[in-house]
């Protein structure tokens, strides 16, 4: 009985601690000349708070000047930080504490804004980031393919990618396979996009929006797919412990200029000669083969 009274006691202390740490949580709005806004998200633990129970507070050497509960959108279905910060001069230093409801527990934000008279940061789509730890602002493709290993080379130049596939192949209905940034989300036309499971018509140019995890950054990438202009077939073979490996390709155009890449270094040069090319004598490695409008990337393995 005494330890059951005793555990009690200790989860009322903690309550009315918690409490206590934000019942103080008051701005005197009359007291200041100029707001700024935010519409922000609340994370914490990488947890993205969801309650209307939650608070975010903004603060002024140790000043409550905003505070609010979170409030439910339905059109994104997601708890949303409305808040008004109040000042009588630019360029002080905001510092945010966010209460967690559910854990009942205060948390203290790392990163800081500063006070701009009427600014407003975030929206729905992009919104200001509260969060402890600080969440990743990177918004990268990493990589970038198609389903059902159709893809021959995949060259990425900043924020343009390359994929280049056969001739004559259909490009109407692609589905699309990529890794991004840590917590990162690719968009087209602002609808989410989930890798696998996007199909899109890359007979012309596409472009995708990438959202950092913070949504701090919104990145754009353009992605174009190249039919070759003429039938090439590859073929390897895999290096053994008694012979190298070779790379042999086939194509219907005399004189046509093949080029073998390795570690972007030209390895060899040939041209088609009776409908073939023969790179033989070649170590394991990632090796690149461009010739009549194909490139294609080909591996040679040890094959014991």
């Amino acid at each position: 009985m005494k330890n059951y009274t005793y555990s009690v006691f200790v989860l009322f202390f903690i309550g009315i601690s918690a409490f206590g740490q934000t019942e103080n949580w008051l701005v005197e709005e009359n007291d200041f000349q100029y707001t700024m806004s935010f519409v922000a998200f609340a994370n914490v633990d990488g947890v993205q708070l969801s309650s209307k129970d939650d608070k975010v507070a903004a603060f002024v050497n140790g000043e409550c000047r905003g505070v609010t509960n979170l409030t439910y959108v339905q059109s994104e279905d997601k708890y949303y930080v409305y808040l008004t910060v109040f000042s009588n001069e630019n360029g002080e230093t905001i510092n945010f504490k966010v209460f967690d409801k559910t854990n009942n527990k205060v948390k203290e934000i790392e990163q800081t804004s500063k006070f701009e008279i009427n600014e407003h940061y975030g929206n729905l789509f992009q919104a200001y980031s509260v969060s402890n730890p600080v969440l990743n602002e990177e918004a990268e493709i990493l990589t970038f393919d198609f389903e059902g290993d159709i893809s021959n080379y995949v060259v990425f130049e900043g924020s343009q990618i390359i994929v280049f596939v056969d001739n004559g192949l259909n490009t109407s209905n692609l589905n699309t396979l990529f890794s991004l940034s840590s917590g990162a989300q690719l968009f087209v036309n602002g609808v989410l996009q989930d890798s696998g499971n996007t199909s899109i018509d890359f007979s012309d140019t596409n472009e995708f929006q990438v959202r950092s995890q913070d949504q701090s950054v919104l990145k754009t990438w353009v992605v174009n797919v190249s039919n070759a202009i003429e039938d090439v077939t590859f073929y390897k073979k895999d290096a053994v412990c008694y012979a190298d490996g070779a790379i042999k390709l086939l194509s219907s155009v005399h004189n046509s200029k093949a080029t073998l890449t390795k570690d972007g270094a030209t390895h060899a040069t040939q041209l088609v000669q009776n409908g073939e090319v023969l790179f033989n004598n070649l170590e394991i490695g990632t090796y690149v083969v461009k010739v009549g409008g194909n490139i294609k990337e080909i591996v040679i393995n040890l094959k014991e």
